[in-house]
C-alpha cells in the first residue's frame, strides 16, 4: 500500500461515516445546532460545533469540507454544498467522498409518488421487500429507540408521534456529548468505532432515504458503507488523487473477500465427557470460539490493509464478507493470511476447521445491482470449499507430501488428552487426567463465558487465550495492549480503547446456589452431585431433569428457509450493499441479540449452543423445546412483518442425557432436513413428523388434553400405546395407498368399544372422551393425522406417574 499520509486517510474515513448525520438531525431539534436547511449544511453544522474534539483527530478544514460539500447535482443542492465548488486543494477528495456517497446509495429506488415529509417519515422494515415467490405483506416500520433487540420488531403505523423524534434526538445527543467528554486519548481508532456504535444505536432505525416509495434503508448502513468505500478509494488512488480517475465508475477498484470457517459442527460436537459438567462447559465455548476465530481472522485481515471496522460489512456464524482496495499486491496478502491461518489449524485443530477464502473484483458499476455480486461470490465460495487447505497441499503446482504426516508425539497413551484423544496432554492435578491446552480452554471459557459482558482482543499472544495469526483474546474487559473490546453483555461502552457491540446469544442455565441439587428428586442417583459449584453451568443430567414425566433432552434446531435466494434475488433490482447491510444486521439481531433475552426471560431452563447469523441450536427439557420451538416461530413471523416469502424450519431430536452429543445434533439434522423437504418448508418436524407451524399449537392443546385424561386415570397407557399404532398403520396408508393398512380402523373401532365409556354415559367428561376418541374413525381428521405428535406427547408427559 505504501506510506500513505494517514491523517488525511482518517480525515476521509470519518468524514464519509458522518457525511449524512444531518440527514437524522434536521428531523428534529438538537440543543442549540440549527437543524432547519438542506442535510449536508446540517452535518457540517454539527461537526463544526465540535471542532475542539474532532481537531484532535483529523484535518479539520478537510473534514468539514468534505461532510459539507459531497454532491455532484447542482439541481438539487446549493452552491456551497457542491463537490465542483470545493476550494482546489479539497474538490478531488469531495469527489471521492460524492462517488462512495453514490455508490453506496445505488439503493436509491422508485421516487414517492407525492412528497414524504421527512420529519415524520419512519424507516420501513427491510423484510417488507423480500419477494421471492409470494406475495408482499403489508408495509410495517420502526418506532424510534435505540438500538435494542426487544425494540427492533416493525409495527403497522404510518408516522411519528408527537415529539417522538425530539425524544430520540435527546438521547443520541446525552450519548454523543457523554462519549466526548470521556475520550482522554488522541487515538483515531477509539474515536472511529465509538463513534460507528453510537450511529448504529440511533440511526439504525432512520432511513437513508425519506423520498423513495419504499424507506427500507437504515441511514447507519448506509453511513457505514459508505465509510468503507471511501476507505478503499483513499488507498486505491492514493497518491494521484485525479477527479476524472475518481469520477471513472467502470475501473475495478474493489475487492469482494468472503471468507467461510467450514467444519464447525463436527469440531463443536465431537466432544466427549470429562469432569463434572465437562460437555456442557465445553459445548458452548467451542461455539464461542469458533465466532470469535471469525472476528480475529476479520479483524488481521483490516489490520493488513489498514482499514477501519466499517469494512467489515458482515460477520456472523462463521462467516464473513470484507470490501478490500484492489491494489497491487491486495492478492499476497490475502494469499500469506489464508496459509498462515491454514498452518494454525493443521498444528492446533488437526485441520478440523478450514478457513475458505475467496475473492472477486467490483467496479464502481458493480454496486448497481449488488445481487449479481452476492450470487457471484456464493457460486465462487462453494468452489472454493472443494480445495480445503489447498495452501498447505500443494506447493509449486506439486503435492507436499509432508503435510500428511502429523508432528506430534503422543508419547504414551495414558497421557493422551481425555477429552478430545487427539493431542497429547498434561497433567491436571486437581482433576487426575491428562488434557491438552486446546481442551483445557475449552473448559476455562465455558467456566467465564456465561459472566463474561466482554470480550478483549490483542494482536500478540498477551490474552489467555490463544488464536490463529498471533492473534489473541480475553473474556474481560481490557488491559494494555487491547486493540478493541467487544461488549457482548449489553451496551456498557469502555471509552479508553476501541469499542463495539455485538450480539452474542451466550445464555446457558447454571447452579443458582450449591442447595439446587435438595430439591431435585433424582439427587440419590446423582454421580456428580459432589460437584456442584453454583455459577456452574447446569449438567445435562440436570437439565433433562427439568422435564414434565420423562427426563429427556431435546435438541432444536433451525434455520431461515431459502435465505441463499432472498439475498441473492429477493431484493429484486434493489439490491444494493447498504440494504444487503441492513438484512443482514436485522437478522442477526433477531438470531443473536433477541434469542438471547427471550431464552433468559422465558425459557431460562434451555442452554444455547449457538444462535447467530440465521440458525440457531439449542437443548433443554423436551417439553420446553417444542413450547420454544412455538415461541421462536411466532416472534420470527412478527419480527419480519409477517412476510410469507421468509419462513423458518426446525427439526426436535429428543434423547437421554448421556447420548453422544454428535449423534443427537445429527438426529435433530436429520429432522430438520425433513422439514426443509416439505412442500413450501416453513415446517417443524417432531417425533418423527413433519407439520406446519401453524398447526403446532392445536396439537400441543390436544396432547394436553389427552396427557390430562391419562393422569386423571380416565385412560390408560396401553390405549394410547395402541393409539400409536394405529397413527403408524394411517401413516403407511397415507404413503403407500395399500389398503391392508387400513385394518387399524376396525382395530381401533374394537379399542374404542371395549376400552372407553358409552357415548351415551352421563358423566361429561366420559362423553368427550369417547367422542374425542370417535373422530379419528375420520381419515380426514386432523387429529387422526397428528396422532403419533399426540399420543407421543402425552405418554412423553405422563411418563413415571402412577397410572403408568
Amino acid at each position: 500500500m505504501g506510506n500513505i499520509d494517514q491523517r488525511e486517510y482518517q480525515t476521509v474515513v470519518l468524514a464519509a461515516l458522518l457525511h449524512d448525520v444531518g440527514k437524522m438531525l434536521q428531523r428534529g431539534s438538537f440543543g442549540s445546532l440549527d437543524t432547519k436547511g438542506q442535510h449536508p449544511q446540517v452535518s457540517s453544522d454539527f461537526v463544526g460545533a465540535f471542532k475542539g474534539f474532532f481537531s484532535r483527530f483529523v484535518d479539520f478544514d478537510l473534514f468539514k469540507t468534505l461532510v459539507q460539500r459531497h454532491h455532484e447535482h447542482a439541481g438539487s443542492f446549493k452552491d456551497n454544498l457542491l463537490c465542483q465548488n470545493a476550494p482546489e486543494e479539497y474538490r478531488a477528495l469531495s469527489y471521492l467522498v460524492s462517488r462512495a456517497d453514490n455508490y453506496s446509495s445505488s439503493e436509491r429506488g422508485e421516487r414517492a409518488d407525492s412528497y414524504q415529509d421527512f420529519k415524520a417519515t419512519p424507516l420501513v422494515s427491510i423484510f417488507s421487500r423480500i419477494e421471492i415467490d409470494k406475495h408482499l405483506p403489508e408495509v410495517q416500520r420502526y418506532r424510534l429507540n435505540p438500538l435494542m433487540s426487544e425494540a427492533a420488531f416493525p409495527d403497522k403505523f404510518v408516522t411519528y408521534e408527537e415529539n417522538e423524534m425530539n425524544l430520540h434526538l435527546r438521547k443520541f445527543g446525552e450519548e454523543f456529548k457523554n462519549f466526548v467528554d470521556a475520550i482522554g486519548q488522541s487515538d483515531f481508532d477509539i474515536i472511529y468505532s465509538h463513534l460507528m456504535t453510537i450511529l448504529m444505536r440511533y440511526s439504525w432505525c432512520i432511513p437513508s432515504n425519506t423520498q423513495e416509495e419504499v424507506p427500507d434503508v437504515s441511514l447507519y448502513d448506509h453511513l457505514k458503507t459508505t465509510s468503507a468505500i471511501a476507505a478503499c478509494l483513499y488507498q486505491y488512488h492514493y497518491p494521484n488523487f485525479n477527479e476524472v480517475e475518481i469520477k471513472n465508475d467502470k475501473t475495478n477498484k474493489f475487492i469482494l473477500l468472503v471468507g467461510d470457517l467450514s467444519g464447525i459442527q463436527n469440531y463443536i460436537f465431537n466432544i466427549t465427557h470429562v469432569g463434572a459438567g465437562g460437555v456442557a462447559k465445553r459445548l458452548r465455548a467451542r461455539s464461542f470460539q469458533l465466532n470469535i476465530i471469525s472476528e480475529i481472522i476479520s479483524h488481521k485481515i483490516l489490520h493488513t490493509f489498514n482499514l477501519p471496522l466499517a469494512n467489515i460489512l458482515m460477520v456472523s456464524g462463521g462467516k464473513f464478507y470484507i470490501l478490500l482496495p484492489n491494489i497491487s499486491d491486495a492478492k499476497n496478502r490475502i494469499e500469506s493470511i489464508k496459509k498462515e491461518t491454514d498452518l494454525w489449524f493443521f498444528k492446533n485443530l488437526n485441520a478440523e476447521i478450514n478457513l475458505n477464502i475467496t475473492t472477486m473484483p467490483l467496479s464502481g458499476e458493480d454496486f448497481n445491482d449488488y445481487k449479481v455480486v452476492m450470487n457471484n461470490i456464493s457460486q465462487l465460495l462453494q468452489q472454493e470449499k472443494k480445495k480445503p487447505i489447498n495452501s498447505l497441499l500443494s506447493e509449486n503446482g506439486l503435492w507436499n507430501e509432508d503435510i500428511a504426516l502429523l508432528d506430534i508425539d503422543f508419547g504414551e497413551e495414558e497421557k493422551l488428552c481425555k477429552a478430545c484423544k487427539k493431542f497429547p496432554g498434561e497433567y491436571n492435578k486437581e482433576n487426575d487426567y491428562y488434557i491438552c491446552s486446546r481442551c483445557f480452554d475449552d473448559q476455562r471459557i465455558g467456566t467465564l463465558l456465561h459472566t463474561s459482558n466482554y470480550v478483549s482482543f490483542y494482536k500478540d499472544n498477551k490474552g489467555e487465550f490463544k488464536g490463529p495469526l498471533g492473534y489473541s483474546f480475553d473474556l474481560k474487559e481490557s488491559s494494555k495492549g487491547v486493540y478493541l473490546v467487544m461488549s457482548i453483555g449489553g451496551h456498557s461502552p469502555v471509552y479508553n480503547y476501541p469499542y463495539n457491540f455485538r450480539y452474542i446469544a451466550n445464555y446457558i442455565p447454571v447452579f443458582i446456589d450449591e442447595d439446587y441439587c435438595s430439591k431435585c428428586p433424582q439427587k440419590n442417583k446423582c454421580i456428580n452431585i459432589e460437584q456442584v459449584k453454583k455459577g456452574q453451568p447446569l449438567f445435562f443430567e440436570c437439565i433433562a431433569n427439568e422435564s414434565q414425566g420423562k427426563k429427556m433432552l431435546g435438541y432444536l434446531k433451525a434455520d431461515v428457509d431459502n435465505l441463499g435466494a432472498a439475498f441473492a434475488f429477493g431484493l429484486k433490482e434493489k439490491s444494493t450493499i447498504s440494504r444487503v447491510s441492513t438484512m443482514s444486521r436485522m437478522l442477526d439481531v433477531f438470531f443473536s441479540g433477541f434469542m438471547q433475552k427471550l431464552i433468559e426471560d422465558d425459557f431460562p431452563e434451555i442452554y444455547t449452543v449457538y444462535s447467530g447469523g440465521d440458525d440457531i441450536l439449542v437443548i433443554g427439557p423436551w417439553d420446553s423445546i417444542i413450547k420454544f420451538g412455538e415461541e421462536l416461530n411466532s416472534k420470527f413471523k412478527r419480527f419480519t412483518g409477517n412476510n410469507e416469502n421468509l419462513t423458518l424450519s426446525a427439526g426436535i431430536a429428543f434423547v437421554k442425557h448421556n447420548h453422544p452429543v454428535f449423534r443427537s445434533v445429527e438426529m435433530a439434522d436429520n429432522a430438520l432436513d425433513n422439514s426443509k423437504d416439505n412442500k413450501d418448508k416453513e415446517s417443524l418436524t417432531v417425533f418423527g413428523q413433519t407439520i406446519k407451524w401453524f398447526m403446532l399449537s392445536e396439537i400441543i392443546k390436544e396432547s394436553e388434553k389427552l396427557e390430562e385424561w391419562l393422569r386423571q386415570n380416565q385412560l390408560s397407557s396401553g390405549f394410547v400405546n395402541n393409539l400409536l399404532i394405529y397413527s403408524q398403520m394411517n401413516n403407511s396408508f397415507k404413503k403407500t395407498g395399500r389398503t391392508e393398512h387400513l385394518r387399524f380402523l376396525p382395530l381401533m373401532t374394537y379399542d374404542i368399544a371395549r376400552n372407553l365409556p358409552s357415548l351415551y354415559d352421563r358423566d361429561p367428561k366420559k362423553k368427550e372422551i369417547r367422542l374425542w376418541a370417535e373422530s379419528l374413525k375420520n381419515l380426514n381428521s386432523p387429529r387422526l393425522h397428528h396422532l403419533g405428535i399426540i399420543s407421543n406427547y402425552a405418554l412423553m408427559a405422563n411418563r413415571g406417574k402412577r397410572d403408568e
